[in-house]
């Protein structure tokens, strides 16, 4: 190769990797949706090509096999759930404002991650099936138990009244998990995820008001 064609290879390769890079995320956002709507394993790979516009064949190409790209899917949500958990825990404000951050954080989560609720719900009325679902199971009771120890912070900072963390955490995990999940039905429970930030919001709004201590 002259040293006038080295650029060239060099610049097709880069646009090859880019291409790949935007396909591989396409159809990590269309088995993401898939989640969000079905039971793993009534998800085939056919329904996440068609819903990413592009060939069952090309799913394979990048991911092998359905297992896989099912496991790409939660890596990727786990990563950006625990990025922004550990974010809000981490926020250099006071235990209250912190306290708070995190309720914010995970509400963002499963809004503009609804198949963090599906998985959850379906893998707990199962049972964890598979290592990956241990591996999520292990990482949300280890949020939880995080988020635990920032409402003991505020407590014992005389923040707010001395309720019992571990059943703060649990209520609040499982009330939101429980409200985002009505956003997921197909009858008329369902409630929209406009409305379900609405709801989540005003009810901590009064939690809130309700644990901080007067001044």
């Amino acid at each position: 190769m002259t040293d006038a064609e080295q650029p060239h290879a060099t610049d097709a390769a880069a646009r090859g990797s880019r291409r790949r890079e935007r396909t591989r995320a396409r159809v990590l956002d269309a088995a993401e949706s898939l989640v969000s709507e079905r039971a793993p394993e009534q998800i085939r790979v056919e329904d996440v090509a068609a819903r990413a516009g592009i060939s069952a064949a090309s799913v394979y190409v990048h991911f092998g096999t359905k297992d896989a790209l099912l496991a790409a899917v939660t890596e990727r949500v786990l990563s950006v759930a625990t990025d922004a958990l550990r974010a809000a825990y981490a926020a250099d404000t006071s235990p209250l404002e912190r306290f708070a951050g995190v309720g914010t954080a995970y509400l963002r989560l499963i809004l503009d991650h609804p198949a963090v609720v599906k998985y959850l719900g379906v893998t707990g009325e199962r049972g964890p099936a598979t290592p990956l679902d241990d591996q999520v199971v292990e990482r949300f009771s280890q949020l939880r138990r995080e988020f635990e120890a920032s409402i003991r912070e505020a407590v014992d900072a005389g923040a707010v009244r001395p309720v019992d963390p571990e059943q703060m955490s649990w209520f609040l995990f499982g009330a939101w998990n429980g409200v985002a999940a009505l956003a997921l039905r197909r009858d008329a429970l369902a409630l929209p995820s406009e409305r379900v930030e609405q709801v989540v919001i005003e009810a901590g709004l009064v939690l809130l008001e309700g644990l901080i201590v007067d001044s």
